[in-house]
């Protein structure tokens, strides 16, 4: 079956100076090579981008190896099994798997995950049920660990990681206040997912909005952007406050902090309200949560907790889906549809 199918790629081009373009990609085709036994044969349906991406595009050390030129994009997908030499699938299955920016994948069945319709949509796999929630759900109780009646902030809060981390926090009965870029954004985070208030970053008066937003101060505080927002929202951390770091993607493309003072403020803060800082990445924390599935498609069936996807159709969006949500485009998760089930 496999002999006379074509796969497209998306794979690494060059290392972009700054944010990356459209040249930072090129797409070839490759024929599909034959099972061997225990594999499965995957056509990707849909496809995740993922800020991540953007640190491996460095040659530098990082928590993830660095792209190597004419590597293939990798990334999460939804998948249907198209041919099985395996006795877990066949043909016709949902997985979930690491099917990189491809149509078609050829993975090892014990690396592929059952999707089930009837826990949530297939799409969730690759929200709240996938990386993305339990990077939120993981990250937020294993590193934040809140407490009733406290205050979490957390940063881009109308990203994907956010809006999730922002929901848990809430199931766990805390106050929560979000950081987004845009007067449009912050009030969706707050009449549709909950949060108690969010604050426009982009607005003059940002540092006296997150004051009067954070009356108690800030217990936890989730990071996903690192830079001055960070900065503005370590003054405003209580004695003993947890800080998870997740993410830095205000400094993703180069920028830095252009203050020499700005590491020696951030050691002092650390000293004077002894905070607890953890930078963590999902894999780390996959054994402590056996719980997770359960509950979080628990709190999906009963509209606890809510998703939104920013979706794009066609395997030539891709790269432009990646490019937008590196931008601050998008609103809740990227995703881009190259495919319908068969």
């Amino acid at each position: 079956m496999t002999s006379n199918l074509l796969n497209r790629q998306v794979a690494f081009a060059a290392r972009p100076d700054g944010e990356p373009t459209a040249e930072t990609f090129f797409i070839r085709e490759v024929p599909v090579t034959a099972l061997e036994s225990g594999q499965i044969l995957c056509r990707n349906l849909m496809v995740s981008v993922d800020p991540y991406l953007r640190l491996k595009m460095y040659d530098r050390e990082s928590y993830t190896p660095p792209l190597e030129f004419g590597e293939t994009i990798p990334g999460r997908s939804v998948a249907q099994v198209v041919e099985s030499a395996a006795p877990e699938f066949k043909a016709g299955d949902l997985v979930a798997i690491q099917g990189g920016w491809q149509e078609y994948e050829i993975v090892k069945a014990r690396h592929a995950e059952r999707v089930d319709p009837a826990l949530a949509n297939p799409v969730s796999w690759l929200g709240a049920l996938g990386m993305t929630g339990f990077t939120a759900y993981g990250g937020l109780l294993s590193v934040g660990q809140p407490k009733e009646g406290e205050t979490v902030v957390v940063s881009a809060a109308a990203g994907a990681v956010g809006l999730l981390v922002g929901q848990v926090a809430r199931q766990v009965g805390c106050r929560v206040v979000g950081i987004a870029g845009g007067s449009e954004k912050c009030a969706r985070v707050v009449s549709e997912f909950g949060f108690d208030a969010c604050v426009d970053y982009r607005a003059a008066d940002f540092e006296q909005q997150l004051t009067e937003a954070t009356p108690e101060g800030v217990d936890v505080y989730f990071d996903n952007v690192g830079g001055e927002i960070a900065a503005a929202v370590t003054r405003r951390l209580n004695t003993f406050a947890r800080v998870a770091i997740c993410g830095l993607i205000s400094q993703y493309n180069g920028q830095s902090d252009s203050d020499p003072k700005a590491m020696e403020e951030y050691l002092r803060w650390i000293l004077v309200r002894r905070l607890t800082i953890r930078g963590f990445i999902v894999y780390d924390l996959h054994k402590n949560h056996p719980e997770f599935t359960e509950v979080m498609s628990g709190w999906l069936r009963e509209g606890k907790v809510r998703e939104v996807f920013q979706r794009y159709d066609g395997f030539e969006q891709i790269v432009p889906a990646f490019l937008g949500m590196l931008s601050g485009k998008n609103f809740g998760k990227s995703i881009v549809r190259i495919a319908e089930p068969s």
